[in-house]
């Protein structure tokens, strides 16, 4: 009789739970009504405290007049509405900013709210460690000098942080614009040094050291910083001009020696010497009663003087006016 019982009791609770689940709704809210996608970004800054940004998104199943709220506690204290919200063309709140939080080592607890008269709407809440959440900005006071003779100093100082750490705390990446690579400077230093003959164009981002309290993530790039000269190019209208000069100096050479008749002269072949015993074993008694003329072999020789005389001049002329563009150019370059 009392196990009877006991099953009817049993029974009886399952369907008042059911009967009670379906008259009121679960008071957590309906599922999937909740903000999606919630994150936040600590800025700090130099003469005020710092800032928190959150966003979120609306959840999948939240009715078309569901509002959002954000609520921010830290340990123990009394929970603060966020007081400046971000609506979307809705009207619906899918961000809201603090404009001066307490960062440090603790966590916080940030809660985002929903109401409805359609549906309970589900809380989104999330304990982060605000320090964890910090953007860090660009470096500060960003300097290039370049009175010294061979090369330009960029200086620069570190960035504020919210748990205002030691400046050994950072370290940097030089981004180079011009040829698109980086540089990672890990040692502990805040100027570098670049060539003057070099232009740059460069941006500067912070990073924390590992054993520091600061986010991992790399913080803003600065603006960007341009020094520095382009080197001279190559004088290409200069060689242009000089190649040009030489053909035209050529040509007229090359027609000069023609209406005078002086090519024919130059680019004749050379004479050979004749072989006089061969000539002598011909004709032994002809070589002897008709010896050889000194005057051919005077003008034979005269022709070989005037073709060398006449190669040389050419040699020295193109020479010279080889001479003469390579001295422009390195003028030019200098």
């Amino acid at each position: 009789m009392a196990a009877n019982l006991q099953c009817i009791y049993i029974i009886w609770l399952i369907v008042l739970c059911s009967i009670l689940h379906f008259a009121f709704p679960n008071e957590k809210g309906t599922d999937r009504t909740s903000a999606q996608n919630f994150s936040c970004v600590v800025k700090s800054y130099t003469f005020k405290g710092p800032s928190m940004n959150c966003t979120w998104k609306a959840g999948k199943e939240a009715p078309k007049d569901t509002q959002y709220f954000l609520w921010l506690k830290y340990n123990t204290d009394e929970e603060i509405e966020c007081p400046h919200y971000i609506s979307d063309k809705f009207g619906r709140h899918i961000g809201c900013y603090f404009l001066n939080v307490t960062v440090n080592g603790d966590r916080v607890d940030l809660t985002v709210n929903g109401s409805s008269e359609e549906s309970p709407i589900q809380p989104s809440s999330h304990s982060p460690q605000p320090y964890l959440l910090e953007k860090l900005g660009p470096p500060r006071n960003i300097t290039v000098n370049c009175e010294e003779q061979l090369y330009c100093t960029v200086k620069w100082k570190p960035p504020p942080s919210s748990l205002r750490v030691k400046p050994d705390c950072f370290r940097y990446q030089i981004k180079d614009e011009i040829r698109n690579t980086y540089q990672n400077i890990t040692e502990q230093v805040s100027f570098k040094n670049y060539s003057k003959g070099v232009r740059q164009r460069l941006r500067i981002r912070t990073r924390k050291q590992i054993t520091c309290p600061l986010t991992d993530e790399f913080g803003e790039w600065s603006e960007p910083i341009e020094f520095g000269t382009d080197p001279s190019p190559f004088p290409t209208m200069l060689f242009i001009f000089v190649l040009a000069g030489t053909i035209i100096i050529s040509l007229a050479l090359v027609l000069a020696c023609k209406r005078s008749h002086a090519w024919k002269k130059i680019i004749a072949p050379v004479p050979q010497p004749k072989d006089i015993l061969k000539q002598y074993e011909k004709n032994m008694e002809k070589a002897c009663m008709d010896p050889l003329s000194t005057t051919a072999e005077d003008e034979k020789i005269t022709l070989v003087e005037d073709m060398t005389v006449n190669k040389e001049i050419l040699f020295y002329i193109s020479e010279a006016m080889l001479n003469a563009f390579w001295f422009q150019i390195i003028n030019y370059q200098s």
